[in-house]
C-alpha cells in the first residue's frame, strides 16, 4: 500500500492585473463664431425654397420690360408667338407677402439674432429685465392706441410694406457653405489649445507643437458659471473656473460647450485620487 505524501498544491496566484489608467476629461474653449450655425441652417432652407421658386428674384411691383425682337431674324412663315397680357403690378402689401420676400426676411432675422448672441452677453437677470421692458413697452403702446383711439398698425404696416429683400438660391447656398467651411476650420484647430484633466494632474496643451503645462489636482476647486443665457440655451455653453492650490491666478475656461456634462464628469473624477506605485514595467510592487 502506497503511502506517498501528496505534494502540497501551490497557493493561488496573487498577481493582480494593473488597472487601466483614467483617460481624463478633455475641455475645449470654442470661439463665439460657432453660434452662427443657425443662420447657415436657415440659409439651406431658403436655398431649397428659392430653388422651387424659379424666376422670383426680382421686384414684383415693377413690371417686366418688353423684349425687342429683330424682325429680320424672324421667319415670316412661323406662327406668331402667343403673348400674355401683362398683369397689374403688385401692391406693396402683396409684395411683402411674396414667398421670396418672406424667405429673405427669415434669413436676415436669424442672422441678426446670431450676431446679437455673438456680440453681447445676456446674464439671467439682464435677460429677464429686457423681456419685461419689451413687454411693458408693447403694453404701453397698445394702451395709448386704445385710450386715444389711434390706428397704430397703419404706420407699422406702411413700414413693413416698404421692406422687400430677396436673393437667389445660389446666394443662400454659398453662404451656408462658407459658414460650414469656417466651422470645419474651427473644429480642426481646437486641438491647438485645450485642457486635459486627469485624477492626478491638469495638462494644458497649446501651440502648434503641443507645448505642455502641468498643474496638480490636489485640493482642486472648480466653479461653473453661466455668463450668457442664450448661449447656454443654444449649446449649453458656460464658463469653467479652476482654482489650483499654489497658483496665483485662477484658470478660466471660457465658452465650454455642454458645461453641465463637464461638471458632472469633473465631480466623478475629483471624487477619487489615483495613487499607484509601479516599476518601469508598470507591474505593481508586492
Amino acid at each position: 500500500m502506497s503511502t506517498d505524501a501528496k505534494s502540497p498544491e501551490p497557493p493561488p496566484s496573487t498577481v493582480t492585473v494593473p488597472r487601466s489608467r483614467e483617460k481624463g476629461i478633455k475641455i475645449f474653449m470654442w470661439p463665439k463664431v460657432i453660434y452662427i450655425f443657425p443662420s447657415a441652417l436657415v440659409a439651406l432652407i431658403c436655398a431649397m425654397g428659392m430653388y422651387w421658386l424659379p424666376h422670383k428674384a426680382y421686384d414684383a411691383t415693377v413690371p417686366p420690360e418688353p423684349v425687342l425682337i429683330d424682325a429680320k431674324s424672324v421667319d415670316p412663315n412661323a406662327p406668331a408667338p402667343v403673348q400674355n397680357a401683362p398683369g397689374a403690378p403688385m401692391t406693396r402689401r402683396e409684395r411683402f407677402n411674396t414667398p421670396q420676400n418672406l424667405l429673405g426676411l427669415l434669413f436676415l432675422v436669424v442672422l441678426a439674432f446670431n450676431l446679437v448672441v455673438m456680440g453681447l452677453d445676456f446674464p439671467r437677470f439682464e435677460l429677464i429685465g429686457i423681456i419685461l421692458a419689451v413687454l411693458f413697452g408693447i403694453f404701453f403702446v397698445l394702451w395709448l392706441g386704445a385710450y386715444f383711439d389711434l390706428d397704430l398698425m397703419r404706420p407699422i404696416n406702411q413700414v413693413l410694406a416698404s421692406v422687400y429683400t430677396f436673393a437667389n438660391a445660389g446666394f443662400y447656398l454659398m453662404y451656408a457653405l462658407a459658414v460650414l467651411a469656417v466651422l470645419v476650420i474651427v473644429y480642426i484647430t481646437r486641438w491647438l489649445d485645450y485642457w486635459e484633466i486627469l485624477p492626478n494632474e491638469i495638462l494644458h496643451h497649446h501651440g502648434p507643437l503641443s507645448d505642455l503645462e502641468r498643474f496638480p489636482t490636489m485640493n482642486l476647486k472648480f466653479d461653473k458659471e453661466i455668463p450668457d443665457v442664450l448661449e447656454y440655451l443654444m449649446l449649453g455653453a458656460g464658463r469653467l473656473v479652476l482654482r489650483v492650490p499654489n497658483v496665483d491666478r485662477a484658470i478660466i475656461l471660457e465658452n465650454v460647450l455642454f458645461i453641465g456634462t463637464k461638471e458632472e464628469a469633473l465631480k466623478r473624477l475629483m471624487s477619487r485620487l489615483d495613487v499607484r506605485i509601479t516599476t518601469d514595467k508598470d507591474d505593481p510592487l508586492v
